[in-house]
This record gives C-alpha cells, structure tokens and sequence, in this order.
C-alpha cells in the first residue's frame, strides 16, 4: 500500500533531495541558466551550420552557372542556325495568318495599285489595271488623282483576283501584283542560301 503524506512549507521548495540517490541537483535558476545556455549554443550552431551551407551552395550554384555558359557557348552557333533556318517559314506563316481574310481599306487598295503601274515606269500608256470587283467599286469611287498619270488605262475587273490583288497588262506582259505573289517572291527571299 502507497504511503503518502502531505508536507506544508512555510517558503518555496529550493530544492530536494530522494535519499539513496546520488547526483547534484539544479535549482529553478540553475535550470533557467543552463536552458538559456543550451538555446543560445542551439542557435549558434544553427547559425554557423547555415553560413556552411550557404558557402557550399553559393559554390555550387557558381559552379553550375559556370557549366551552363559554357554548354551555351558550344551550343550557341548550331541554336542560331536553328534559327535562322526557322524563322524564315515562321515570318511567312505569320504573314498568312494575318492577312487570311484581309479586306484592304480604299487607300491600301489605291495605293497597291499605284504601286503595280509606277513599277512600269516610264510606260504610262495603255496599260490595263486587273482587280476584283470589290476594288473596282473602290477606285469607282474615291477616283484616286494617279489615274490622270496614266492616259488610256483601263480598269477590268477579274472575278479570280482577291481584294488587294491587281495585275497590271502592258506591251510587254504581265506584271503580277497579287499577295499571294508577294508572298512567294517573299519566301524566296528569306529562304536561307
């Protein structure tokens, strides 16, 4: 059967020893000193473990960057070739995709058409102008002033032209303005040698 009797104190409990037992016993001061002692030896240590692990990641991300620049200087030339072979179609591509469905506005369409007859320059003399019928309403009218430039050209409307499109007839052929010409003669350009 447990034995247990309650002791009154008349000042705090500074301390207590179990008889039998040997080893030094630490007062509530003691503790806190040690506790306060032991955390900041804890944060020391904690401290100079990160500054390590700082020092040693630093060196390996410089490390790692090293190797990255010099992977991108031998990579380099065949990347640029890449895409100087690319961009050509990508340009072209784009170039379709924006004008797919494009309905130039009257000043586009006159001057599109300026442009196909000042490229016969100086035959300024009965010329034929082809366009759609959209664009023939258009020069119809807002009557562009470049028209007096070139005396008896003719207008004729062709149901195969899209709007923008125009083709310009002479004494010595044909003189194809069309976008999608444009277009070709463009990619021709840009393909790589």
């Amino acid at each position: 059967m447990a034995y247990a009797k309650l002791i009154p104190f008349d000042r705090p409990l500074a301390g207590a020893a179990i008889p039998g037992t040997a080893g030094h016993f630490c007062s509530e001061v003691e503790l806190a000193a040690r506790d306060e002692k032991t955390y900041h030896r804890g944060i020391d240590d904690a401290r100079s473990l990160a500054d390590q692990q700082m020092v040693e990641f630093r060196a390996d991300m410089q490390q790692l960057g090293d190797g990255v620049f010099a992977k991108l200087s031998t990579v380099e030339p065949s990347l640029v070739a890449q895409l100087r072979d690319a961009l050509p179609a990508l340009a072209l591509d784009i170039a379709h995709r924006l004008l797919a469905g494009y309905v130039p506005p009257p000043e586009v369409v006159s001057r599109l058409c300026e442009e196909a007859l000042a490229e016969l320059f100086p035959e300024r003399e009965n010329l034929e102008l082809a366009v759609g019928a959209h664009d023939a309403a258009l020069l119809e009218k807002i009557k562009p002033d470049w028209l007096d430039r070139y005396p008896g050209l003719r207008i004729r409307t062709d149901a195969s032209l899209k709007p923008g499109d125009c083709q310009v007839r002479s004494r010595f052929g044909l003189t194809d303005a069309r976008l999608q010409t444009k277009l070709t003669a463009l990619e021709r350009n840009l393909a790589p040698a």
